[in-house]
């Protein structure tokens, strides 16, 4: 949905962020609008305006969660609607203007949480300049878009254990949660299908309480965050089995292990041309074994040699595999040494 952040009418209906868990198929769903039309789109009304309905991988909300440990949301979002509201009404619109470029690009950024964030603090603030007595109405504005952002300042909202994977919970012994009245820590839980499957949890206040949701969640289920090898990206697996995110990389790492198949090939192939060249040499020795009248001194300085051969084979081997020299001048080395074995077998 477009929103445009100038003054105009403000919302008067409670906007609620929606949250949905699939487990079989491994997907989250988000629906972002009045309590009425999300249930009714849940029941299948494809009809019900929402700002929000958008289906992604599970663990992509805690994954994607915005992050803000310099406080821009209050910097550039709120503190200058405040001003707006404690100064005269030519200041105003250039105020505006700054928390509305801040909050657009936010909601533009097309995350749901950014989204609904963005537009509940727009529609609180056309709402606080209504407000006859608004100073008032001021502070009670700050401190609740405040709770609302306050889950954007901590470290990282897709808790886990790097070395398991397995997903953490949120503290609930922290200060924050210590300090804010129970009714603001809430979820309100729905079945809204008939078969009553479908669980979801709609926030209001705070998103600290729907990340406490998701993860323990996730720890339920026995699922893991893994980091893919390809991409780089973070998901969720039901194994630490899994080291790739999606069938795109799964082709990606197929053809690189291809790559490096036929280079370790190529690599390896001095090592094939030698094995050759020792069954030529053999080759040469048996058949001058069985030339009748084949001088004895001649054999014996063939077999001499094939055996000076082998140690100085081996020898350079060893340095192509230590990287001192390279496959090309193994080969060509090789190629020079069974004219050696011919000359011998010639009398020359």
């Amino acid at each position: 949905m477009e929103y445009q952040f100038i003054r105009q009418e403000p919302c008067r209906e409670k906007v609620i962020f929606v949250l949905t868990l699939d487990r079989k198929k491994l997907k989250e769903r988000v629906l972002i609008g009045t309590e009425d039309e999300v249930r009714s789109r849940l029941e299948g009304n494809e009809g019900a305006e929402l700002a929000c309905d958008t289906t992604n991988p599970l663990g992509t909300l805690l994954i994607r969660f915005d992050k803000d440990p310099e406080g821009n949301w209050n910097r550039l979002g709120l503190a200058p609607l405040r001003d707006a509201m404690h100064t005269n009404r030519w200041e105003q619109p250039a105020l505006e203007q700054a928390a509305g470029k801040f909050l657009s690009g936010k909601y533009q950024s097309g995350e749901p949480i950014c989204q609904y964030t963005a537009f509940r603090i727009w529609n609180a603030y056309l709402k606080t300049r209504e407000k006859r007595r608004r100073e008032i109405a001021c502070e009670k504005f700050i401190t609740e878009m405040a709770r609302l952002t306050a889950a954007f300042r901590i470290e990282n909202a897709m808790e886990y254990d790097p070395e398991s994977g397995t997903p953490g919970r949120l503290d609930t012994r922290s200060l924050y949660y210590r300090r804010t009245p129970a009714e603001h820590t809430r979820l309100d839980l729905w079945f809204p299908d008939s078969s009553r499957r479908m669980e979801c949890v709609a926030a209001y206040d705070s998103f600290l309480p729907l990340i406490t949701y998701y993860l323990n969640r996730l720890s339920d289920w026995g699922l893991y965050f893994r980091q893919c090898k390809v991409c780089g990206k973070f998901f969720l697996a039901k194994s630490l089995r899994y080291e790739l995110c999606s069938d795109k990389c799964r082709k990606k790492q197929a053809l690189q292990n291809k790559r490096e198949f036929d280079e370790r090939a190529r690599e390896n192939d001095y090592d094939h041309q030698y094995k050759n060249e020792c069954q030529g040499w053999r080759n040469v020795i048996n058949k001058a074994k069985k030339t009748p009248g084949f001088p004895a001194d001649r054999l014996a300085r063939m077999k001499e040699a094939f055996e000076g051969f082998k140690k100085e084979a081996l020898r350079r081997k060893a340095l192509v595999k230590n990287k001192e020299s390279s496959p090309e001048e193994f080969r060509n080395w090789i190629i020079m040494q069974k004219n050696l074995l011919l000359d011998i077998m010639d009398g020359s």
